[in-house]
């Protein structure tokens, strides 16, 4: 790591935080997944900047879901990722290129982690396995966020473009191709709407602030946002993998002065936390229940329970959607409305189907508690089905923390 990196740190917490808000409620309640990787003696540092993180989310009324080293194990921060609407990363970073070799999906543009032969303690070795690396094609087989996530790295080398301090700063084609490699994963893998990276202290803790204050805020006015942005320093490409992206590179003065690209984003700056401008693009023909991209969106009903599912979430489907009584272990799909929710398809629902006033599904009574806190009086609400969605269980399982029900 940058000694430059560590004494800034260190004297950024010295001198206080950045301020937050007043606290106030995002417009819908989200679960923000904070993992905090062994960085060896560096590591209390980046501990102080995550829970300045949580802090910052936690005053905006989400529910925080910490993964921090010594027990940041592979298992530990699927955990805390599942469902999270937001994950946040801080730790050692493999981008690539970088002047150690080829780039691997295995290892590089993922987390470091404790690894296998962890002893407790923040060791960050690769070569004893105290430390692990788990690069982007075992994050997108493994994590299981929420629909439209974000994904924020903060203080991870080459994330946001920069290169090392024994390197040669950044060209912008390097810069460029490094923020492309970190952000594929999430946004052409993973189904996350944004990817941004920041070298900044407590960038991290911005971030989370402006998204969650103000859910609809373009991701491109929450970008500009930061205190340390530079207009004259902000290049946008079109990402290089990703169609319809977009890569922001920021190039500034940080760390004792040197110039170098401490800040990027990626993904489509008109877009949203909750609100996404992209979604019209995910949208249903009008009259119809046609998904696109497998996704179907119109008004859900709700039901008591299904004949041995008493008591439990689940939904009915129309048939045409795949509604069915199971034969064997149901399958799964993710409802969204206020909340998303992963519910077994235990039943079918004439929904009046094809007609004006259809409905794309029908919940049970439990179900309807944890997506919406609208009352059941209300009778319908508007939700997304994600009808293609692989679930380990037949199970129900919140993606987001609910009240019981």
């Amino acid at each position: 790591m940058r000694l430059a990196l560590l004494l800034a740190l260190f004297i950024g917490l010295l001198l206080g935080s950045l301020s937050l808000p007043a606290p106030s409620r995002a417009a819908t309640p989200v679960r923000v997944a904070i993992i905090v990787g062994p960085v060896g003696d560096l590591t209390p540092v980046y501990l102080a900047l995550a829970e300045a993180a949580a802090g910052a989310a936690e005053a905006h009324g989400a529910e925080v879901a910490r993964a921090y080293s010594p027990n940041a194990t592979a298992e530990a921060v699927l955990t805390a990722v599942a469902g999270a609407h937001i994950v946040v990363y801080f730790g050692h970073g493999v981008g690539s290129p970088n002047p150690y070799g080829p780039a691997s999906p295995a290892t590089t543009n993922g987390w470091g982690l404790n690894g296998p032969n962890a002893r407790g303690t923040h060791d960050d070795s690769w070569r004893d396995g105290s430390l692990a690396y788990y690069g982007e094609a075992w994050i997108a087989e493994h994590a299981r966020p929420a629909p439209g996530w974000v994904m924020i790295y903060s203080n991870a080398c080459y994330a946001p473009g920069a290169s090392e301090g024994f390197d040669t700063p950044a060209s912008e084609a390097v810069a460029a191709a490094r923020v492309g490699a970190y952000s594929r994963g999430p946004l052409a893998d993973m189904g996350a709407s944004a990817y941004f990276a920041t070298d900044f202290f407590e960038g991290a803790a911005h971030l989370l602030a402006e998204l969650l204050s103000a859910p609809q805020r373009a991701y491109g006015e929450v970008f500009a946002s930061e205190p340390r942005f530079v207009p004259d320093g902000l290049v946008r490409l079109p990402h290089p993998s990703v169609e319809a992206a977009e890569t922001w590179l920021h190039r500034s003065a940080y760390f004792d002065g040197k110039v170098d690209y401490w800040y990027a984003f990626a993904g489509n700056p008109a877009a949203t936390l909750f609100g996404d401008a992209t979604a019209a693009t995910h949208a249903p023909l009008a009259g119809t229940t046609e998904p696109i991209d497998g996704v179907v969106i119109g008004m859900a009903s709700s039901y008591p329970e299904s004949a041995g599912w008493e008591g439990q979430a689940t939904v009915a489907l129309p048939v045409e959607m795949g509604g069915g009584t199971p034969d064997g272990a149901p399958v799964t799909v993710v409802v969204c409305a206020e909340r998303c929710v992963v519910l077994p398809v235990v039943d079918s629902c004439p929904c009046y189907f094809g007609t004006p006033d259809q409905r794309v599904a029908n919940l049970s009574h439990a179900a309807w508690r944890l997506v919406t806190t609208a009352p059941l009086e209300e009778g319908l609400i508007e939700v997304r089905v994600h009808l293609h969605h692989e679930s380990d269980t037949a199970l129900v399982t919140p993606m987001v923390g609910a009240p019981d029900s």
